[in-house]
């Protein structure tokens, strides 16, 4: 048995975080012992440096009398980051300690366990606690025997890659061998670290040379949901591969010493989690890495189309649309042996070539992935029972939409402000129909002299008031629409970011650039008796003085800018407060289609070439790939629980803390756009003096019917 060994390291941070640099500095750490010659550098005061996350066992953290509080803290953060640092290390043991007292720190799926301070006379508890590094108790797994970590050749202590050992299948295109037991992946990188103490998703990617990458998704499974994700895809691409979705050539639940990997009790109120891993056999890059605005507007159209598909055909709702799951520049690992959905309709290159190509050549612009928070909308006898699962909120914060966050309709008198469906002019009409027929384009179309809106008749003349007892009375559910909205959140939040190739920044567009990007970054989901009162601090966004929408755009994306504001007018609105709704639950996906075909037409000689991966400076951004670092000072001391809980080894249970958490649980517009509107009398002479030269293109745009 390896030997644990403490050293100081109280001066410099731990280094090699799988993504992002969080810099934590436990005073104390527990180590290997190092073999030979081999020795951690020694910092200038005598404590040791450069000591790499992934051969850290433990974690200690030192302060003085009266400082047990911040002592815990620390040291649970410690624990957050270990988790996401390690993912060979399904739970983690940390200790904090100040002159008279010590406490044991056990992070897991479930979350953080803190035991009571124990005075260090009290020296079973703290063999307890060093015995529980080398055998822990039951249901602690500490280790995960199928993944571990490689430092590069002749570099010890480098920044490591992980080596993956997956049972039961092999990738089609992998070996030529039949199947196997195992399947063995060297050099996987994390790109994505998740909340550690609830999913805990962990994505690796793994580049294979001449070949598509392979990407390995693990997380912690709630064992009490209904549904799961790689049930679902597999029901996806039940008959035959759905274009634009990700596909699962292998999902397991990952086992130690002949156990699934499992934490909790299920009759308990945390339930249980088990730990879970996917093989991917599609990849994608990020939207903000999009090569033009074309590109971008493109991958969003066939992400829109993949959607509405997945909910009519399939019957699968996704329910998490966002800037973390819609992908782009999608690549594939060949699947031998398999066909692709016969049925889907044309994706947006098909569209602009005027003409299908064989299914199994389609490529989509966009890819989807994560249906973790998916469900399955089923019929007949199971239809209760899924139309409660659709009462459940899940979403990204940014990118959900508004219903969702509110779980109720949004109130306000813009959101009776209906628009037609927009109609598409010259070549898109032409090319739309020559691939989707003419009976497509007329079922969504409004005839223009009638007095419907999306199909839809709009109410009477609400009050305020009323318009609230109606909202009141609208069952809540996850609608289809709910996910196109999430979808143009998408959308908006990366137009706001991107550089286009060029482009020069002004003090203007630079702050209503800030005072947008920190309204949407800002905004949460409400809980408990705040949802009713709670106004959603997205709506400023869309729905106030149409100059100050457009200046947070630079001049190169007026035309973007534009786009965005009509897909705004389709958003806003509440559908469930008409007399009559829209007939097809898949209305906004084609408005928003329909607005998007017509700006490809329009600029298929201008694509507004981007700087992949180069984002406009704003106050704060999203963390890259996903990595939540944020403030965990607070964690342990607001909203707990205190209960019970199973001491180290050794110990009779204690009182600890415990908190979990799921991953993603996860303007008023008056009718200032309407045709010859008075309220579009911008620039006013104290105006600034951004897209002043453009603001009568922008407003002829708005009052122009066949605009974008």
């Amino acid at each position: 048995m390896r030997q644990i060994t403490f050293i100081d390291h109280h001066s410099c941070p731990l280094v090699h975080f799988p993504v992002g640099k969080p810099d934590i500095k436990p005073d104390i750490l527990g180590i290997y012992k190092l073999g030979g010659t081999l020795n951690y550098p020694i910092h200038y005061d005598g404590s040791h440096r450069d000591v790499p996350y992934h051969r850290v066992e433990t974690v200690i953290e030192v302060k003085t009398i009266g400082e047990q509080l911040l002592a815990r803290r620390q040291a649970g953060s410690y624990v957050y980051h270990m988790l996401q640092a390690r993912p060979d290390r399904p739970s983690y043991y940390g200790l904090s300690a100040t002159p008279k007292y010590f406490q044991i720190l056990y992070g897991s799926p479930l979350g953080l366990v803190v035991s009571a301070p124990t005075p260090w006379t009290d020296l079973a508890k703290l063999c307890s606690y060093v015995h529980s590094l080398y055998s822990p108790p039951a249901g602690h797994f500490l280790h995960d025997r199928t993944i571990s970590w490689d430092e590069p050749p002749g570099q010890p202590f480098g920044r490591p890659s992980w080596t993956i050992r997956a049972r039961r299948t092999t990738l089609p295109d992998a070996q030529p061998e039949a199947e196997r037991e195992e399947d063995v992946y060297h050099g996987a990188v994390p790109v994505f670290l998740g909340y550690p103490f609830g999913r805990r998703t962990t994505i690796f990617r793994i580049r294979r040379d001449g070949r598509a990458p392979v990407i390995v998704k693990e997380y912690y499974r709630d064992d009490s949901r209904r549904f799961d994700e790689a049930e679902l895809l597999s029901h996806i691409h039940s008959d035959g591969f759905v274009p634009g979705v990700v596909r699962t050539v292998s999902s397991e639940l990952v086992e130690a010493d002949g156990q699934t990997i499992t934490f909790g009790d299920p009759d308990s109120d945390t339930g249980t989690r088990s730990k879970r891993r996917l093989v991917m056999a599609d990849a994608g890059v990020e939207l903000e890495c999009a090569k033009s605005v074309n590109d971008l507007l493109k991958a969003a159209y066939d992400i829109l189309e993949v959607h509405r598909t997945l909910a009519s055909q399939r019957r699968v709702l996704h329910r998490d649309m966002s800037l973390f799951n819609i992908l782009m520049y999608p690549t594939h690992s060949q699947c031998k042996g398999a066909e692709w959905l016969q049925s889907f309709p044309p994706l947006i290159d098909e569209i602009l070539a005027g003409e299908r190509c064989a299914p199994e050549l389609c490529k989509p612009r966009g890819l989807l992935i994560d249906f973790d928070h998916s469900a399955l909308l089923s019929d007949g006898d199971n239809q209760v029972r899924t139309s409660k699962e659709l009462r459940h909120r899940t979403g990204t914060p940014i990118y959900i939409a508004r219903a969702v966050a509110a779980s109720r309709e949004p109130v306000s008198r813009a959101v009776l402000d209906y628009h037609k469906m927009p109609v598409l002019y010259g070549k898109a009409k032409e090319l739309y129909i020559r691939l989707h027929g003419q009976a497509r384009y007329d079922r969504y179309t409004d005839d223009p002299k009638g007095d419907t809106f999306h199909g839809g008749l709009r109410p009477e003349s609400l009050s305020p008031i009323e318009i609230s007892q109606v909202a009141n009375r609208v069952p809540f559910y996850h609608r289809w629409r709910y996910d196109a909205e999430s979808v143009f959140w998408t959308v908006f939040s990366v137009l706001l970011r991107v550089r286009p190739q060029g482009s020069v920044e002004t003090e203007e567009t630079q702050k209503a650039l800030r005072l947008k990007w920190t309204t949407l970054k800002a905004h949460s989901i409400p809980q408990g008796a705040a949802l009713a009162a709670h106004p959603d601090s997205r709506i400023n966004l869309i729905d106030g003085d149409p100059y100050a929408f457009f200046m947070a755009f630079p001049p190169e994306l007026r035309d973007a800018a534009i786009l965005l504001f009509r897909m705004a007018e389709q958003v806003f609105p509440s559908y469930a407060y008409m007399r009559q709704p829209p007939p097809h639950d898949d209305h906004l996906h084609e408005a928003l289609q329909r607005l998007i075909l017509n700006y490809l037409i329009e600029h298929e000689d201008n694509p507004i070439p981007l700087t992949p991966g180069s984002l406009r400076p704003a106050a704060e951004a999203i963390p890259k790939d996903g990595l939540e670092v944020g403030n965990y000072s607070g964690m342990l001391d607001s909203g707990v629980k205190t209960k019970g809980t199973k001491g180290t080894k050794g110990t009779k249970g204690t009182k600890g803390t415990k908190r979990t958490r799921e991953e993603s649980e996860g303007p008023t517009r008056q009718s200032a756009r309407k045709a010859g509107g008075s309220s579009l009398s911008y620039p006013r002479d104290d105006d600034p003096p951004v897209f002043r030269n453009d603001w009568s293109y922008i407003q002829r745009a708005l009052e122009d019917d066949r605009s974008v």
